[in-house]
C-alpha cells in the first residue's frame, strides 16, 4: 500500500461520530417497522449502523414481506421521515465535531471522511454544518464494493490523503466500522453511544463521547 512516508491521517466514520444521527434514526426505523407489526430486538436492530444500505434491505425484507409491506416503500418511506428530521434539526453534529477537525488539521493530520452513506445523502447531512470542508477527501459507500466491515471504504480514504494505513487513526461508532479499521491495519478509536463500550473492545482506544477523544489527541503527536 503507497502513502508518503511520515504523513499521518485521521479517517472518521459520519453518523455517529460527527453528526448525532444514529439515535433519532434508529428510533425512527424502530418506530416504522411496529407500526407494520414487525418487531426486531435492539441488539439485532444495532447491526445495520455503520454497515452499507444492502444490509439493511437483506435484515428487513423477508420480516416485512411477511406482513405484506415491499421493501423498497418502506425504504423510501424511511429515507423521506429521515429527511424530514434532518430538516427539523433534529439531526445535528456533536458539539465537539467541528473543533476536533479544526485541532487535528492545527496539528498536521490529513482528514478523511468514510462513511457508508452514500454521496448525495452525505453532502445534504453536511451541508451548512462546517464540518465537510475540513475534511482533505471524503468516501462514501457508493464508492466501494465492499462496505464495512471490510476494508476496503478506510484503504481507499487512506489513498486518497496519501497516508500508509499503519500511519492512520480511525474514529468510528459501530462493531462493523472497528472491525473494518482494523482490518486495514489502521489503529481504531471507538465513540460509545451507538453501542456500548463492552460491544467495542476491538478498538485501540474507547471514549464516552467526541469530546473524550478530542481531550487524547495529545497523545497522538502530530500528522505531519
Amino acid at each position: 500500500m503507497g502513502g508518503v512516508p511520515g504523513v499521518g491521517a485521521v479517517l472518521f466514520d459520519m453518523d455517529g461520530v460527527l453528526l448525532d444521527s444514529e439515535r433519532p434514526g434508529l428510533a425512527l426505523l424502530r418506530a416504522r417497522l411496529s407500526a407494520h407489526g414487525v418487531e426486531v430486538g435492539d441488539r439485532e436492530l444495532r447491526t445495520v449502523c455503520g454497515r452499507p444500505r444492502a444490509y439493511l434491505r437483506g435484515l428487513l425484507e423477508p420480516r416485512l414481506q411477511a406482513v405484506g409491506v415491499e421493501i423498497d416503500a418502506f425504504v423510501s418511506d424511511y429515507d423521506a421521515r429521515k429527511e424530514t428530521a434532518l430538516q427539523a434539526g433534529e439531526i445535528r453534529p456533536f458539539p465537539a465535531a467541528v473543533p476536533l477537525l479544526r485541532d487535528l488539521r492545527a496539528r498536521g493530520w490529513r482528514l478523511a471522511l468514510a462513511t457508508s452513506t452514500e454521496r448525495p445523502r452525505m453532502a445534504a447531512r453536511l451541508a451548512n454544518t462546517g464540518i465537510l470542508e475540513l475534511f482533505d477527501a471524503a468516501v462514501t459507500g457508493d464508492e466501494v464494493v465492499h462496505g464495512k466491515p471490510a476494508p476496503d471504504i478506510f484503504l481507499l480514504a487512506a489513498e486518497r490523503v496519501g497516508a500508509r494505513p499503519e500511519r492512520c487513526w480511525v474514529v468510528e461508532d459501530s462493531v462493523a466500522g472497528v472491525e473494518a479499521g482494523r482490518a486495514g491495519g489502521m489503529r481504531v478509536a471507538a465513540i460509545a453511544g451507538t453501542f456500548d463500550a463492552d460491544a467495542l473492545t476491538a478498538a485501540d482506544r474507547v471514549f464516552g463521547d467526541l469530546a473524550g477523544l478530542a481531550a487524547a489527541v495529545d497523545g497522538w503527536g502530530g500528522g505531519g
